[in-house]
């Protein structure tokens, strides 16, 4: 269904729209859009714009991510008819959006129908819409309903990913609306809590026709009386700015007084910009991103669908992340979907910050600063569970208060406190970043001091057992003694008394004992014959998996119930194989080959999280074949719904997150050195002849380039740091 071109995916048709609209989703970090349009019958809840940290509760400590009025609302009457052309296209260089059409009513008239939109990369605050009418074969009349639909409503999807919910919930109230010569404004708060207030205005031009005040309820809006000649093309522009305030926010520099309270109140940028110049000035910022971000992959022949499609991950990855906010984080569907309620998960730690630490570091510093800000939430986390220090939520939006709703998740899958300070550490090792130190070495201690409360110690055999958990792999029940969890808690406890050590943070003599006693007795099942750690306390007892997975690449999940699945011998996604990567210097090269071995067949790949981190895997054991296709069902994921959800959930964050890694860590061999330098060890797939890309280490920026004289790094003048 996508076509591919080196800088742009387009597609022609509209057979799976749902799907196409994730696929043409736009953002910028602080704003984000699904690519569906009234115009097409999208519903209320279909519409969806997003803001990064716009969350407002819907129960009881719960929130979802607020569905935003929709900015880009029109409608067009052009009489009943159908499409008989279509074709969509989105320019990754600046973010454009294009879709050309024609219309062909009943009566045989064919009207072209041009829409173009972008959000800005250069103001976080403008976005815009073009719309070109040109009468292909009459002249007549169009009536063009241009405004701010305030009705929209949330569709709040349940956290057990089986369940689908057809309730809707408003969760916004408009406050106020006016209408001008050539603008729409509205204001809304959020219902609940009033912590979201948001103002919108657009400035809308014509290039012929009249125009008259069209609102409604919740709507503000102007009717555009088109008077369309036959072979003319008539320009409608629709110049956005929206602004927000969240009330709890400490970064919130404003008071929500301070939102315009009028049209009257029109931002320069509305007022005096036209669309192209607006997208020149975008244009120009996404430059400065890829010149950052980009990787450049020559093949053998002229396929350019992988440098495409990995263009495409790297956009994805670009234009979620919320620059220049330490108070929010990148959710698991980023702004393109409301799945999982917008929460961010360990996700964000371990598979998106790599690609910021390595290509914006600043960014990476926010994401940082985001789970240091939520110590003190990770601190009450702990405390709900009778348990000393800090415990990192599953999932969390507002601040770091636990929102997962499923106890066997939320309660068990505490590998996520391990992750973060993982995360912590590998910033820190990686950036140089020298002003994080204190605050990184509190967040060390107080998890540390989690970790001592929840191993529990078994005084027969004076050894510490860490039960009731989850591994990555969400396929194992609810077990003890995860190697995964363990072998990162262990890391985290060691962080924590070198961090003491170094006199960057405090704690008792009985503290660091019992930290180092955990790190020597705790338990990890381990087969010497084989070499095998063994993943938990149950694996070898579970019986041979007898299933199969479904051919269309659908998660087993909905094949076969959960309580089924933790009873046999298979494996969600990447676990112990995961860990190998992250920490390769705790196995031997027998051990790594022996996980690989064992746990690989095994694994269903039912997570998008799982197909990259087998690819950066399988590259750095030096097994090629199999490299290649987990970066192919990695790359393409959701370009070409592999999963048979990218429709229905938003684009996969997590998994371009991966597919970066496995180019960046897996193709290319990027590392650090004993000496803390960037050395290569280059596993290019035989039909690769160039890759190129830049990155940051200690500040410092370099170039890799790899090709047939192999792998070199060199130093370059800092761009941007």
């Amino acid at each position: 269904m996508i076509q591919y071109e080196p800088w742009k995916i387009r597609c022609e048709g509209r057979e799976d729209p749902k799907f196409l609209e994730s696929i043409f989703s736009q953002a910028n970090g602080y704003l984000g859009s699904r690519c569906a349009f009234y115009l097409d019958g999208a519903k209320s809840h279909e519409r969806c714009n997003y803001l990064a940290g716009g969350f407002e509760y819907i129960g009881p400590g719960v929130t979802d991510m607020v569905n935003l009025p929709d900015l880009f609302h029109f409608q067009l009457s052009l009489g009943t008819g159908d499409y008989r052309s279509f074709s969509q296209t989105l320019d990754m260089r600046n973010g454009l959006f294009e879709r050309k059409s024609v219309w062909k009513d009943k009566e045989g008239r064919e009207t072209q129908i041009g829409i173009s939109r972008f959000i800005s990369m250069e103001n976080k605050h403008v976005s815009a819409l073009s719309l070109e009418l040109t009468a292909l074969n009459y002249s007549g009349n169009a009536a063009v309903f241009m405004g701010i639909d305030g009705k929209t409503v949330n569709l709040p999807v349940d956290d057990d990913q089986t369940k689908e919910n057809l309730d809707t919930v408003s969760l916004l109230s408009v406050s106020e609306t006016e209408t001008g010569e050539d603008y729409c404004f509205l204001k809304a708060d959020s219902k609940a809590s009033g912590r979201l207030h948001v103002a919108m205005t657009a400035r809308i031009f014509q290039s012929k026709g009249t125009a008259k005040d069209a609102s409604v309820t919740g709507c503000p809006a102007k009717e555009l009386n088109i008077p369309l000649v036959k072979g003319e093309m008539v320009r409608i522009e629709k110049i956005l700015y929206t602004e927000a305030v969240f009330k709890d926010s400490e970064a919130a520099s404003k008071d929500p007084q301070t939102l315009p309270k009028a049209g009257k109140d029109l931002h320069p940028h509305v007022i005096s910009h036209s669309f192209e110049e607006l997208l020149k000035d975008s244009e120009g910022a996404w430059k400065s991103r890829w010149e950052q971000a980009d990787i450049q992959i020559t093949q053998k022949g002229n396929d350019s669908s992988i440098q495409s499609a990995l263009r495409y991950n790297l956009f994805q990855l670009i234009q979620n992340c919320p620059y220049g906010n330490p108070m929010v984080s990148i959710g698991a569907r980023g702004l393109t979907h409301g799945r999982y309620k917008g929460c961010c998960f360990w996700d964000t730690d371990i598979f998106l910050l790599p690609f910021y630490l390595y290509t914006d570091p600043q960014a990476a510093r926010d994401l940082i600063l985001f789970r240091l800000n939520t110590l003190p939430d990770a601190k009450k986390n702990a405390k709900a569970l009778n348990l000393p220090g800090a415990r990192y939520p599953w999932m969390c939006s507002i601040g770091g208060i636990e929102q997962c709703q499923s106890w066997d998740i939320g309660r068990c899958e505490i590998h996520i406190t391990a992750d973060v300070a993982y995360a912590v550490h590998n910033y820190l090792k990686v950036s140089g970043d020298e002003t994080l130190k204190r605050q990184s070495a509190q967040l060390y201690v107080e998890t540390a001091r989690y970790w001592a409360g929840r191993f529990s110690y078994d005084q027969r055999k004076d050894v510490y057992n860490l039960l009731f958990v989850k591994g990555p792999d969400e396929y194992c029940g609810v077990s003890g003694n995860n190697a995964y969890t363990v072998l990162l808690a262990r890391h985290n406890l060691r962080l924590a008394l070198e961090a003491v050590r170094r006199k960057e943070a405090q704690a008792s003599v009985p503290e660091m004992k019992k930290w180092r006693d955990i790190i020597e007795k705790s338990q990890v099942e381990y087969d010497s014959d084989r070499d095998l750690y063994i993943q938990d306390d149950n694996f070898l007892r579970l019986e041979a998996f007898p299933g199969s997975k479904a051919g269309d690449g659908s998660a087993a999940y909905h094949q076969y119930d959960f309580d089924w699945l933790q009873r046999y011998q298979v494996i969600k996604q990447a676990d112990l194989i995961l860990l190998m990567v992250l920490k390769p210097e705790l196995f031997t090269k027998r051990q790594k080959k022996a996980i690989w071995d064992f746990y690989e067949p095994l694994t269903l790949h039912d997570s998008s999280l799982s197909f990259g981190i087998h690819a950066w895997a399988a590259a750095y054991l030096g097994l090629e074949q199999k490299a290649c296709g987990y970066f192919d069902k990695s790359l393409f994921l959701d370009l070409e719904d592999r999963m048979k959800n990218t429709g229905r959930e938003g684009i996969h964050l997590a998994a371009a997150g991966a597919t970066w890694q496995a180019v960046v860590f897996g193709f290319a061999g990027l590392s650090l050195g004993k000496d803390g330098r960037p050395e290569l060890a280059p596993r290019l797939p035989k039909n690769w002849e160039h890759l190129s890309f830049h990155f940051y280490i200690k500040g410092k920026r370099y170039l890799a380039v790899i090709d047939e004289k192999g792998g070199r790094i060199k130093a370059e003048e800092n761009k941007k740091t």
